[in-house]
């Protein structure tokens, strides 16, 4: 083998390993001790605060985001079928605090009269 053979095996090598190094650190894993891995469903209405959670969570105090406000009584009666709870005391233009058991997040966020589901963050 001559010089410029090394040189190109060892350059190849080199690209190599940093490849493989680049794959496995972008790989965002899910975690199995959180919502995102226990709750069996992905929706772009729940927003990763809540997926964040752990998983035996049981109990979520999220606020919801109603397309419209207010909400009629066929909206409140879906709700409480799911043992979803609303604050009436908590609404703030289209959103309201609510107590949602954690096997109906799913179904809630299936519905079109929910935006979204989020805890607020501190900046």
């Amino acid at each position: 083998m001559s010089k410029n053979d090394y040189i190109v095996v060892s350059l190849l090598a080199i690209a190599l390993v940093l490849g493989l190094i680049f794959y496995f650190t972008n790989k965002a894993p899910v975690e199995q001790n959180t919502l995102a891995y226990a709750a069996g469903c992905s929706s772009d209405k729940i927003d990763a605060s809540i997926y964040s959670l752990s998983s035996n969570t049981s109990l979520i105090g999220a606020f919801i985001s109603f397309d419209k406000v207010p909400i009629s009584d066929d909206v409140k009666n879906e709700l409480a079928s799911l043992g979803v709870y609303l604050r009436d005391d908590s609404w703030i233009f289209d959103y309201a605090l609510a107590e949602i058991p954690t096997g109906s997040l799913c179904a809630l966020a299936d519905y079109d009269f929910v935006t979204s589901v989020f805890i607020p963050q501190k900046n």
